[in-house]
């Protein structure tokens, strides 16, 4: 049994080929026969047939299809030779049965053997397999894909046998096989390369040169580019005739002295007047853009002109650094072909790519010395004897070196002149610190003006022009990247007729992003895999796994919880990805540690290393270290902002911390951290969701109340809530219904809908109490005091604040009975039980200080402070209420903030500092509308009214108390609607409209806590 997809897809039987069937069964056994002896999952299955169309009966088909499938091996005799898996379905075939195997197997050979007749010989029979085109007559994306691939393979072992053919001199015989294969890949360079080198060889010069100009126009007319470097060298070549470009000698050039023990007799330096100027750089593009600054920068430092010259025995560096795809060797060769007439003596260029030190550079000396005009027979074989000629042959000559692709400094320091005449670029993804004196310029991605002229070049004004929403979203999918937008420009040249939303549509698919990003030899994973491909191992695991994460950037911790280690470790590997620019460093001015990010596209590249790499099970665990690392942080920061596990309960999920970090360190200022980390713990608390760790979820969302309460992030507290609420739904998790629905229901409260608030708590109530847990029980039950106190039941309110203490003192809860006692020091107060009040403020005081809680001895100040303002105490209230203000200043607590400057403003309107007040009580208003606390807001412009009645303007007066007014209506605060009715002195206030917000009153429809309640965090 043969299956071979290496041309149309066939499957044969002892030489007969069986009758496949449809396409859709064919396109399945392809599919099948690509992942031969892997799971095939029926997404995949369904892709083949269907591409991202499937209809609603597409898994049922792909059952009947392999049922067909099943059959025909059956019949054949292999009855076992597609497995059913969970995920899918596995075929069974040796690896000698399938063609592609096969062929790759050869390629393994071929590369591992040293007799290049051999290696020749194999890659023959290796290409032998090949019937046309990879699975050819199949026509979906996924199959398509996996073609492209296959056929890429096929050209690079043609290739590669050329290369071999040359190197044994076979250059004649090739030329009818390249006249073929040139006219079949028009945009393959390396084949025109071979079609010139093949005919200069073979002494047809003219040829070979034409060859070049027809190669140089096709590249032109059809993608807009220049020829590559390679087949520009090429051409240059040919027109010095360099003797490099001769056939290989099939005798030894070595020559050795009779009596030197085999050591290779030392041959004078070239005279000076045999020297040449090299001309290597390759051709700048056509359609350069931006870098006007950095051409500038590099300019001035080579040439010493608007910059302080380096010494005058020194040699002028500059080392470009930036991620792939970001534009350095554009950018270098640019600058070099402007400094044309500084560097009259000649450029040498050498593209490293990441070659290690050695052999390879000792090699390019060779190459860099045949170009300064020295004779192959008096080149030295040892690497320092090369360095030593090399330094002297561009003594005193003004030369630029130009090394491109660097990958460490052990590279550079042979290539480097030892005149201060001469110059040096070099580009690189890592930063070369190791280069004494070298000037650095880091490449940035471009902005939009950028991306919108270099597409402009590519495609044209009134192309660009038409769709220039299309073009802002394409360079964002970018992400600025010049040769991802290059590729895309070059994709939709040769595409006029797709409008540029059709690619961006294409692009918003972040799993195909990457496969979108290739045209024509050109391709953006391809250069990152360059860069992923020379990192060590830690570094290649901490890439992969910081793709877990959904977070948009990341603290140094989570490297530590990913790789589970400590966090000096940790650091140490994530500063190796920031060196080969594969990760950034975010320099927020108020952070107090370092924070990183992918560039978007380099992220997708991490994310399909992490799929392809790291198993599920790893991948799951590394994510849960993570995740319980920001509860551990969540719940030590909740810890100090309430001096204890108070106000809140927490889970089971498991909890992880560094060795090396103590976690009150980072959360120092626990307000100050969970805003810097909202975002992060935002993601965090739906990435728990989604990956089904109920537990963890719950509980972190949960403990994150406070900030969302605190900063009035409502949206946030939503969304996190919700998430939640279906995680532990789904997974049956009856303590994380409870906790979710106690925390909708304070959200409900504090943004005044009762009626669901107080169905919300009902609900959490009963689940508590069914589960035994009392102080979850307590929490809710506080919080319905809280909306009978608001519907003005309060009776009722009474009873449950009296139970809901006695259940929080009894489970230690200590804050959680503070702030109930400074609740009921509220009601009292209005009542004139001024002692009583007095009591219960003085006992929840003494808890606050004792646990040291600050949070909520602020509330329970304020709450002093309105006892000051009904005994007369102006000036004590007004020194608790500056002594409020800094402590929620210092917590950055806004909805804090804007209580106390209320109170505070309230307090200068009665002593009679209107002026004072005004301004204190605007700023209320501008606070209260920025977080969008309505209920603060319209007490503050009431109290404006009032304010501008005691000035004696009515007018104004009644128009900020008219307001109010309507504010107070439309929340259904009706006690405040009644005080502001009553304050008007129009006549014009409708009877209908204050007896509607009354009755909404009575009815419970439409209440809104009138700040009575106070803050309660969890």
């Amino acid at each position: 049994m043969k299956l071979r997809l290496l041309g149309p897809l066939e499957l044969v039987e002892d030489g007969h080929t069986l009758n496949l069937g449809g396409p859709r069964p064919r396109a399945m056994l392809a599919v099948l026969g690509l992942n031969v002896k892997h799971v095939t999952t029926i997404d995949q299955l369904v892709e083949a047939v269907w591409d991202e169309s499937p209809p609603p009966s597409a898994r049922g088909q792909v059952q009947v299809c392999i049922s067909r499938i099943r059959k025909l091996f059956a019949k054949a005799g292999h009855p076992e030779a597609i497995k059913t898996e969970s995920a899918g379905y596995i075929l069974r075939l040796p690896e000698e049965h399938v063609d592609s195997m096969v062929f790759a197997d050869r390629l393994r050979t071929a590369k591992k053997q040293t007799d290049g007749k051999e290696a020749v010989r194999t890659l023959r029979t290796a290409l032998e397999l090949w019937r046309g085109p990879a699975l050819a007559g199949l026509d979906s994306t996924l199959i398509r894909r996996a073609a492209a691939a296959l056929d890429e393979q096929r050209m690079g072992a043609i290739e590669e046998k050329m290369r071999l053919q040359f190197e044994l001199g076979l250059h004649e015989e090739l030329i009818a096989e390249l006249v073929v294969l040139v006219a079949q890949h028009p945009l393959r360079e390396r084949l025109h390369y071979y079609m010139m080198l093949a005919l200069y060889r073979t002494g047809r010069q003219a040829e070979a040169l034409e060859t070049y100009r027809r190669a140089r126009t096709t590249l032109i007319d059809q993608i807009s580019v220049e020829p590559g470097r390679e087949l520009q060298e090429l051409h240059q070549a040919m027109l010095t005739r360099d003797p490099a470009l001769n056939p290989p000698q099939r005798a030894t050039m070595i020559v050795r002295a009779p009596l030197a023990r085999k050591e290779e007799v030392r041959r004078p330096a070239p005279e000076p007047h045999q020297w040449a100027v090299p001309r290597q750089l390759p051709a700048t593009i056509a359609d350069f853009t931006g870098r006007t600054e950095e051409v500038a920068e590099i300019k001035s430092v080579l040439t010493g002109v608007g910059v302080a010259p380096f010494p005058g025995y020194a040699m002028p560096i500059v080392a470009i650094c930036g991620r792939a795809g970001i534009g350095k060797s554009t950018l270098a060769i640019r600058v070099a072909h402007e400094l044309h007439d500084v560097f009259p003596d000649g450029a040498l260029y050498a593209e490293l790519r990441g070659d290690a030190a050695g052999d390879r550079t000792s090699w390019q000396l060779a190459r860099f010395l045949r170009a300064l005009g020295v004779a192959g027979n008096a080149i030295p074989d040892s690497l320092d004897e090369r360095v030593e000629l090399y330094r002297s042959c561009l003594a005193a000559r003004r030369v630029l070196v130009v090394l491109d692709e660097v990958h460490d400094e052990e590279q550079v320091r042979p290539l480097l002149p030892g005149s201060p005449t001469c110059a040096v670029i070099t580009t690189s993804r890592h930063t070369l610190t190791g280069l004494p004196g070298a000037h650095h310029v880091d490449v940035e991605p471009f902005v939009p003006e950028n991306s919108t002229e270099m597409l402009t070049k590519i495609l044209g004004p009134k192309r660009v022009m038409a769709e220039a929403d299309a073009v802002a979203e394409l360079y964002r999918l970018c992400g600025g990247l010049p040769l991802a937008l290059r590729i895309t420009g070059a994709r939709l040249a040769a595409r006029k007729r797709w409008p540029i939303s059709r690619l961006v549509d294409r692009l918003r698919d972040e799993v195909r992003r990457l496969d979108e990003l290739e045209h024509r030899g050109w391709a953006l994973r391809s250069s990152i895999d360059m860069t992923y491909q020379v990192l060590d191992e830690p570094a290649k695991r901490l890439f992969r796994l910081l793709a877990i994460i959904q977070a948009p950037d990341l603290p140094s911790w989570t490297a530590a919880s990913l790789l589970d280690t400590d966090l000096a470790e940790a650091e140490e590997v994530l500063e190796r990805l920031v060196d080969a620019q594969v990760l950034e460093v975010v320099d927020y001015p108020d952070a107090r540690h370092l924070r990183y990010r992918f560039h978007d596209l380099i992220r997708v590249y991490a994310r399909e290393q992490l799929l392809a790499v790291e198993p599920e099970h790893a991948r799951s665990a590394a994510l849960e270290r993570v995740l319980g690392m920001w509860l551990a942080l969540a719940e030590e920061a909740h810890r100090m902002e309430y001096g204890g596990d108070f106000t809140v309960i927490h889970g089971g999920a498991p909890r992880w911390r560094p060795p090396d970090v103590d976690l009150a360190e980072i959360v120092r200022v626990p307000m100050h951290w969970w805003d810097g980390e909202r975002t992060s713990l935002v993601a965090a608390v739906l990435q728990a969701a989604e990956a089904g760790f109920d537990e963890l979820c719950w509980d972190l969302a949960l403990t994150c109340v406070t900030l969302f309460e605190a900063k009035a992030y409502f949206d946030d507290w939503r969304q996190v809530a919700e998430a939640a609420h279906e995680a532990v739904v789904r997974a049956g998790n009856v303590t994380g219904v409870a906790a979710m629905t106690y925390s909708m229901g304070t959200l409900h409260m504090f943004q005044g809908r009762l009626g669901q608030a107080e169905q919300n708590f009902r609900g959490a109530m009963e689940l508590f109490e069914a589960q035994g847990d009392d102080h979850g029980y307590a929490l809710v039950l506080r919080n319905c005091a809280n909306v009978d106190g608001l519907r003005g039941d309060h009776t009722e309110m009474i009873a449950k604040y009296e139970q809901a203490l006695r259940l929080l003192e009894r489970v230690g809860d200590k804050i959680g009975a503070a702030h109930v006692m400074r609740t009921q020091a509220k009601h009292w107060l209005p009542l004139g039980e001024i002692e009583r009040a007095r009591a219960l403020l003085d006992r929840a005081l003494e808890i606050c200080r004792a646990v040291h809680c600050v949070r909520v001895e602020a509330q329970v100040l304020h709450t002093f402070a309105e006892l000051r303002v009904h005994t007369g105490e102006l000036e004590r209230a007004r020194q608790e209420l500056h002594r409020v203000l800094r402590i929620v200043r210092d917590g950055e607590d806004r909805l804090g903030e804007a209580h106390a400057l209320y109170g505070l403003g309230v307090v200068r309107h009665h002593e009679g500092r209107l002026d004072s007040a005004e301004s204190t009580i605007v700023h209320t208003v501008e606070l209260a509308r920025s977080m969008g606390e309505r209920l603060i807001e319209g007490k503050a412009i009431y109290t404006l009214g009032e304010i501008a009645l005691a000035r004696g303007n009515a007018a104004l007066g009644n128009r900020h108390i008219e307001q109010a007014r309507r504010i107070f209506v439309e929340l259904g605060s009706t006690v405040w609607a009644v005080k502001a009715a009553m304050l008007l002195s129009d006549s014009h206030v409708a009877d209908g409209e204050l007896a509607g917000a009354q009755g909404a009153e009575r009815g419970g429809r439409h209440p809104h806590p009138d700040g009575s309640a106070g803050r309660i965090g969890c």
